[in-house]
């Protein structure tokens, strides 16, 4: 019995698409919870410098989330018309929008004023956007978790 394209398709998204959300952690552990807390310990890295380091660091680590969350919205549109991948996917994606739209901006506002000198007001924005990262690692490893249990009984 020969495989249809679609279904080698179908097969061939099921075998990517937890790949992609396992490397989406691994990327997250390392910038959000390895290398961000790690710069802020260098004893003569100064306060605006790592603000500095750090903006340029979320925003590309930003960008190319986008490009997971396209990669993982398409891979899971091919997987199957009912997948059940989909409400972590969307939450996936309304994390990233979060922190595109709303965080990242209200953060570079902050981190600006500290550059240049100045001390902003105390804010829980900084716990707003470390939250999300703790959920975005979750969800990650939940989604590739299930994209492998669900790929089993593709044939």
């Amino acid at each position: 019995m020969t495989l249809t394209d679609e279904t080698k398709l179908q097969t061939a998204a099921y075998k990517i698409l937890p790949a992609i959300y396992l490397i989406w952690a691994g990327l997250i552990l390392g910038v959000s919870f390895v290398a961000t807390p790690v710069k802020f310990q260098a004893p003569h890295l100064t306060m605006p410098v790592a603000l500095e380091v750090g903006k340029a660091t979320f925003h590309l680590f930003n960008l190319i989330e986008w490009c997971v969350i396209i990669a993982a919205i398409i891979l899971t549109a091919l997987s199957s018309k009912t997948s059940q991948n989909w409400p972590v996917t969307i939450l996936l994606l309304s994390i990233v929008m979060l922190q595109t739209f709303w965080l990242l901006p209200v953060l570079d506002v902050r981190a600006d004023e500290v550059i240049a000198g100045g001390t902003p007001d105390p804010g829980h924005y900084h716990w707003f956007y470390i939250i999300a990262e703790i959920f975005k690692l979750l969800l990650t490893i939940m989604a590739a978790w299930f994209c492998s249990r669900k790929g089993r009984h593709v044939r």
